[in-house]
């Protein structure tokens, strides 16, 4: 039996996608909870960040700047973020 694909699944497949996309190394199993600043084998600084939020706001149709540092934290950050902004396109 398939199991459905729910709007939440496929959103965080999305992020998860655009993120190992910027990194270049595949997340596997990484909690959307935690700091990706701890994601072992990559640098994570603000360089980093700026490029997965100009990632994440392309991927979404965002205007530039509605995402900044502090949303893209962690995968789960970045999907409370979208939601706050009225969800993904």
């Amino acid at each position: 039996m398939t199991e459905a694909v729910t709007p939440a699944v496929e959103l965080a497949a999305r992020i998860r996608a655009v993120v190992e996309g910027a990194l270049e190394r595949p997340l596997d199993d990484w909690p959307a909870d935690v700091s990706l600043t701890e994601f072992p084998s990559a640098t994570y600084d603000s360089l980093m960040q700026l490029e997965v939020a100009t990632r994440l706001e392309r991927e979404f149709g965002l205007e530039t700047g509605a995402l900044d540092m502090s949303d893209v934290g962690s995968l789960e950050a970045v999907a409370a973020r979208l939601a706050e902004l009225g969800g993904p396109s």
